[in-house]
């Protein structure tokens, strides 16, 4: 009765409903999880004195620093007016 699972074809399609299975449940688990870990209160403002931080230890140059004050400064804006 159980000599068909012995067969190339079944076990593979036994592998491959395992592997559809596992990624089902990890997708799953970090949709549950993902609210979660991006509930952080990031602020634009936080966010500015972190890159100010990293340009100060030479990852990031000035240009680099003053585009992305830019980009907070709009995103503020945009928040502000909404």
């Amino acid at each position: 009765m159980w000599d068909f699972l012995s067969h190339p074809t079944v076990q593979a399609l036994l592998g491959v409903t395992v592997l559809f299975a596992t990624i089902y449940v990890g997708i799953r688990v970090a949709k549950a999880l993902r609210p979660a870990t991006s509930k952080a209160a990031m602020n634009a403002d936080s966010l500015a004195e972190n890159f100010e931080e990293m340009r100060l230890q030479g990852d990031i140059d000035e240009g680099e620093l003053r585009r992305i004050r830019a980009v907070l400064g709009e995103t503020r804006d945009t928040r502000a007016s909404e």
